[in-house]
This record gives C-alpha cells, sequence and structure tokens, in this order.
C-alpha cells in the first residue's frame, strides 16, 4: 500500500526538480545575457553621447566653419580637431576611431592609421546610424569588421549641414565582452535586426549547420527561451539598439549538472521521507492542533483584528510559539496606533499649516475699505461690512477645530462673498444652494472657500459683464455633493494639470492641491477635486463621505 504514496510522491519530486533545475539554468542564462547586454548597451549609448560632444564642440564647430570659408587656414583648426577627437578617444578603449567628413563624404579629419575608403553616399543619413563597416587593423593592413555610428554635423547657429562624423567600433571589442563566458559549454551569437551575423563564437565557425538551425527558429518569429533537439536557446533585444543577442547551450552541457545532482537528491528525498513517516505519527496530535488553530488566527489577524492568541498547549515548544506570536502582535499593534496617532497629528499640523494661511491682504484691504466707507458716512453698508468681516474670521478660525457643520462652512463663504461684492461694487452676484438635511453633516473646515476665491480671482474678475458664483450641496447616495461653478472665463486645463502636478515651494497655487490632500487623508486616496469647462465658465465639484461627528 505504501508503494503507491511513495512513487507518487517520487514522480511529483522529480517533476518539481526538473522544473526547478530548469529555471535555475534559464536565470543563469538571463543573467549572462543581462550582463552582456549591459555591456554593449554602455557602449552604445557612450558611442552617441560621444557623437554628441563631438556635433556641440565649440572646436569642431569652428574648426568646420574654417574649413569651408578658409581654408588656407584651416591647417592650425586640422590639429585642434585632432586633439578633440583624441580626447575622446583615451577613455574609451573600446572605440576603434573616429572620422569626420564634410558634406561630399570627403574625409577632413581621422584617427585611423590607413583609412580604408567607405561608401556612405548610398545610405541616406540624417539622424544617428549604425552601420557594419570594413576598416584597416591598426597594426597591419588587415582589414577587420567594424560597426560604424555615423551622425550628421548641423551648424548650431544656421542649421547648415557641415559634414558627417563617424565613431567607429571594432567587432573584437563586441567580442572581448562574451569571449570571457564563451566555452563549449555556452555559445553566443549577436544579430541585427535583418539576421545577419554580427559576431559569433569560435567554435561555431565550423558549424554552420547548427547556426542554420538557430536563425531558422529565430526568422520563424520565436524570441525568449526555446529548446530544440540540439540545446537550450536564449534570446534577448538590445535597449539602445535593434541587435538581437542569443545564447545557446548544448543538451549535454544544458543537462550535465543535474547528472551529479539527481543521485543526491533522491538519496536525501528517501531518507527525509522515512525520517517523516517515522516522526510524522508521534508529534502529528501534539502540533496539528495548535498549528492550525494559530494558522486560523493568522488570518483573523490579517483582516486588521490584532488581538492575542488565546490558546493553551501542551508541548513546551507550542508554548514557546503561541508566546512569542503573542508579544509579536502586541509589540505591532503598539507600534500601528503610534504610527496612526503620528500620522493623524501630521496630518492636522499640515492641513492647519495651511488653513492659517489666510493672505493678509485681504484683512488689509477690508480695513481700506471700512475706512472709505467711515469716510463717506456710509452707515448701513459699514456696518454689514464689519459684520460679515466677523463672521468670516470666527468661521475660519472655527475654535481650532478641524471639522464644521455644512451650515457653518457656508456661512463663512456668505461672509467672504458679501465683503468681496462691497469690494467690488456689486462687480457680481451669488446663490447657495443647500437644503436643510445636509446642514447638520461635518464638513472639513475651509474645504470650499478657496475654490469660492478662486471663481472670483481667475473666474470673473476681468468681466466685462456681470459674474455669477452659483454654490450648491446636496445628498447623492451615501455621499454629499459640493460643487462650485462661476461664468466666467473657464480654465485652461494644460495648465490646471501643471499646477497639480507641481509640488514645489515655488508653486503658490497651492489651494487646489491643498483641498486634493485633506480629501485625500480624510476620506481615502479616490476622493479629489473635478474640474470641468461649460459654455460660459468654469465648475468645479468634490464628494464627501456623510458623517456628522469630527
Amino acid at each position: 500500500m505504501i508503494l503507491l504514496p511513495v512513487s507518487i510522491l517520487f514522480f511529483i519530486t522529480g517533476i518539481v526538480f526538473i522544473f526547478y533545475y530548469t529555471d535555475e539554468r534559464i536565470d543563469a542564462s538571463d543573467i549572462q545575457l543581462s550582463h552582456i547586454e549591459n555591456r554593449l548597451d554602455h557602449y552604445f549609448t557612450s558611442t552617441t553621447h560621444y557623437s554628441r560632444l563631438l556635433l556641440n564642440s565649440d572646436v569642431i564647430q569652428n574648426s568646420l566653419n574654417t574649413y569651408y570659408n578658409s581654408a588656407d587656414d584651416f591647417s592650425v583648426q586640422k590639429i585642434n580637431m585632432s586633439l578633440e577627437i583624441y580626447k575622446l578617444i583615451y577613455p574609451a578603449p573600446y572605440i576603434f576611431g573616429i572620422s569626420i567628413y564634410d558634406k561630399d563624404y570627403n574625409i577632413i579629419v581621422s584617427s585611423e592609421r590607413k583609412q580604408y575608403p567607405s561608401d556612405f553616399k548610398t545610405v541616406k543619413v540624417t539622424g544617428g546610424k549604425w552601420l557594419v563597416t570594413k576598416k584597416y587593423d591598426s597594426s597591419s593592413d588587415n582589414l577587420i569588421d567594424t560597426f560604424s555610428y555615423i551622425h550628421p554635423i548641423y551648424n548650431y547657429r544656421s542649421g547648415d549641414l557641415y559634414g558627417y562624423v563617424e565613431i567607429i567600433l571594432s567587432e573584437k571589442s563586441i567580442y572581448d565582452i562574451y569571449s570571457v563566458s564563451d566555452t563549449k559549454n555556452s555559445l553566443y551569437i549577436i544579430l541585427d535586426d535583418e539576421f545577419n551575423i554580427i559576431s559569433k563564437s569560435d567554435k561555431l565557425d565550423k558549424n554552420t549547420r547548427l547556426i542554420n538551425i538557430i536563425l531558422k527558429m529565430l526568422k520563424s518569429g520565436k524570441s525568449g527561451h526555446m529548446f530544440i533537439r540540439y540545446g537550450f536557446i536564449n534570446t534577448m533585444s538590445l535597449k539602445s539598439g535593434s541587435w538581437k543577442l542569443v545564447h545557446f547551450i548544448p543538451l549535454f552541457y544544458f543537462i550535465k549538472p543535474s547528472l551529479t545532482i539527481v543521485p543526491a537528491f533522491l538519496l536525501t528525498t528517501l531518507f527525509s521521507l522515512g525520517l517523516a513517516l517515522f516522526l510524522s505519527k508521534s508529534i502529528a496530535k501534539n502540533l496539528s492542533k495548535p498549528i492550525y488553530a494559530l494558522v486560523e488566527h493568522t488570518h483573523f489577524v490579517s483582516l486588521g483584528n490584532w488581538k492575542e492568541f488565546p490558546y493553551s498547549a501542551d508541548s513546551a515548544e507550542m508554548k514557546e510559539l503561541i508566546n512569542d506570536f503573542n508579544i509579536m502582535i502586541k509589540s505591532q499593534n503598539e507600534l500601528k496606533n503610534r504610527l496612526l496617532d503620528i500620522q493623524k497629528e501630521k496630518n492636522r499640523l499640515e492641513i492647519d499649516k495651511v488653513n492659517e494661511q489666510i493672505k493678509p491682504h485681504f484683512l488689509y484691504n477690508t480695513l481700506d475699505n471700512i475706512y472709505s466707507l467711515a469716510s463717506l458716512d456710509e452707515k448701513k453698508t459699514l456696518m454689514d461690512l464689519v459684520m460679515n468681516l466677523s463672521r468670516f474670521y470666527r468661521g475660519s478660525l472655527s475654535l481650532g477645530k478641524s471639522f464644521v457643520t455644512i451650515k457653518e462652512e457656508l456661512n463663512t463663504c456668505k461672509a467672504y462673498l458679501d465683503i468681496m461684492a462691497i469690494r467690488y461694487h456689486d462687480k457680481f452676484e451669488y446663490n447657495i444652494l443647500c437644503s436643510d438635511d445636509v446642514k447638520d453633516f461635518k464638513c472639513p473646515k475651509l474645504i470650499l472657500l478657496p475654490l469660492v476665491e478662486n471663481s472670483i480671482y481667475h473666474g470673473i474678475k476681468g468681466l466685462k459683464y456681470k459674474g455669477k458664483i452659483d454654490i450648491s450641496v446636496e445628498l447623492c447616495e451615501n455621499m454629499i455633493a459640493f460643487d462650485v461653478s462661476d461664468n466666467g472665463f473657464g480654465i485652461d486645463m494644460d495648465k490646471l494639470w501643471k499646477i497639480l502636478k507641481d509640488k514645489t515651494d515655488n508653486n503658490h497655487h497651492f489651494a487646489l492641491q491643498h483641498i486634493n490632500r485633506i480629501l485625500n487623508l480624510y476620506y481615502g486616496n479616490e476622493y479629489r477635486l473635478y474640474f470641468k469647462n461649460k459654455d460660459c465658465g468654469c465648475s468645479v465639484s468634490f464628494n464627501i463621505k456623510r458623517r456628522l461627528d469630527d
């Protein structure tokens, strides 16, 4: 009877081992390819960077200007161009050479020992472009495979074409990247976007059949991790180019490490199985029940119920485990409460700090208006203005409370609007719509005032006709919906997006960000301001949860 479960266990274990081993080998291949890809990406990225340095070099620009306008005085400039080129080559040993051509593809200056004629005229170069080229070796007249990055040079003042810069990498510098890992156990190929071989392991030179099989697989559109009858193929594309890296591991060398691991693995499995069968019966009774109970309590804790585990175990080990678990729960609970208290206090201080930034010029201007009205003996208007100013500051201070009733918030806004109406000589009118069954609910203090202020200063202040501001508060299912709209100029949504995204201290339009922050802190990240342009004017709205307490 025991043979069947043992056989099933061995089968499952074998499958798990195969998957685990295969993943490990694939991960190792990915790491190796990633290392090579990073090196190649560094070469290509730095090459394009060096080309930009040359394109924008004052020495190169001035020398080319002399080349076209004062050819007789070009000898000194040519030396300067050569020195500028060698300054770049010296810290980058992987760069084979640099050449600068005029706009007719004639070589002006080059770091090569001997120039091999390159026909770039057949290639339309309007931006940076990589080409497969041939060059003379630096120490002989033998031709070697190279890769050239060609980029046009423009006069950075007039935009006229000056010529072209060519930065050359040798195939050997590419080969040196993977040659350290290039063994009979691991072979490499680098292909361009048309599946032409850029570079490959020396051991593949005589194995054209294997190369053709690999190329056929890749041309069919397959990529990533592939297994064929001959071994394992892994591909990776360069981030900075269209080249593709190919890593091939012959089948025997792919599975060879497992041939030494499998026997040890089987022996360990058999020993562990026997030991487990022997011990399971004696310890299951003492451990299973409290462990299952502890697991169940852990799920209970994961739901946010941070309570200790009330269980009395028989074994000393389980008692110690349960005791340590309860200590952890207690510590985590205390830490959670401290963090919540700290966060609440931080949030309160941040909100109070912004709420206290009531602009002094508002008070000064209002006092000036009071003085003017007193001089004109406008007693009725003067009394209204002083009373509204008193209501405004009483509402904005609110005895230090963070939440006020919607009725109190609307009264503060009404006092502000009445003051501004006097200041701007009835340039606008306003309407506040709120049913009585909403007014006793609580909302954050000064949540509406910045929106009302924006409607006046950015919406209707510059109108040639009379402005209108509408404020509405209404119940919407289990939410309370606020809306402030005007008939002003509307809002530039691109500018609004920049204001909301600007987190720097230089952003003077902090009121909208402040309201969004209050809504996020008190109600959750899904609560925020909504903006909408109308045929005439703009509307700003938001929702909050119903609440009667602070």
